[in-house]
């Protein structure tokens, strides 16, 4: 696969595992011609967001319209904008009052290569059920920290029947310390939600999470994996052999976080 398909993996798999995860937290989604703007009715801006999918006939009225969208349901948000999409509709972001904050590195692994950087001690299984699901909810809530209650809402029981998707929980002598999930679709395996517990970070605990969440894919005969890496992340999926092929930009209103 080249750059431009590869590009268009991270796309696909991000939004339709996006839409999939607002849903089944209760969320909405509003869908138009290049646009598409998911809420999962937290507020937070990071959790509602609005993708510019390809170049849109009318950017300041497509962007007017998701704005109307959220501001209805009184919930932050963020556009996002993959660089080199659509220009037009960066620059009617900005005249609508939301200019740009920074960019998020959309990252692919390809091919997927055989697991590896196992932790001596650390336990990976799938989250099967309720019980290890809150587990799953702690880890996650502390790792990114947010509150408890967040991460229970988004996610919930129906989280673990999302199509597509497994999550993992990771423990060191019994005590869960780390999480992942992974959704396949198709031959494109998304690494998401990979976090560690501060006390056990720098130990490659979330690479090992984030190898289990790929292998996953592997098993599945996904070609390739796909994650939006944070500022801290990036240099660990590098080192996994990660590159970054969809960068994505991101506009919002100064006044919302």
């Amino acid at each position: 696969m080249n750059d431009g398909e590869l590009a268009a993996a991270v796309d696909a798999n991000y939004w339709q595992s996006f839409k999939l995860l607002a849903r089944a937290c209760g969320g909405e989604v509003l869908e138009r011609e290049g646009m598409l703007a998911v809420s999962t009715g937290l507020p937070v801006a990071m959790l509602n967001i609005a993708f510019v999918k390809r170049p849109l006939a009318d950017p300041h009225g497509s962007l007017k319209e998701v704005m109307s969208f959220y501001d209805e349901r009184r919930l932050p948000f963020v556009a996002r904008i993959r660089e080199g999409v659509d220009p037009e509709s960066e620059s009617a972001a900005a005249a609508l009052g939301m200019p740009y904050s920074d960019t998020v590195p959309g990252m692919a692994l390809y091919p997927v290569p055989p697991p590896h950087g196992a932790v001596q001690g650390l336990n990976i299984e799938r989250v099967p059920d309720s019980k290890r699901l809150r587990d799953y909810q702690r880890v996650a809530a502390e790792g990114f920290g947010m509150p408890l209650e967040f991460a229970e809402r988004l996610m919930g029981a129906a989280f673990l029947e999302v199509e597509g998707f497994q999550s993992y929980l990771g423990t060191l002598d019994g005590d869960p310390v780390a999480v992942s999930s992974v959704f396949v679709d198709r031959e494109v395996a998304g690494v998401y939600n990979v976090a560690t517990l501060q006390s056990h970070r720098r130990r490659g605990i979330g690479e090992a999470m984030t190898w289990r969440a790929v292998s996953r894919g592997r098993e599945a005969g996904c070609t390739v994996a796909v994650l939006e890496a944070s500022e801290v992340g990036k240099p660990v999926y590098e080192r996994m052999g990660f590159r970054v092929v969809a960068p994505y930009k991101t506009f919002r209103r100064p006044d919302q976080e």
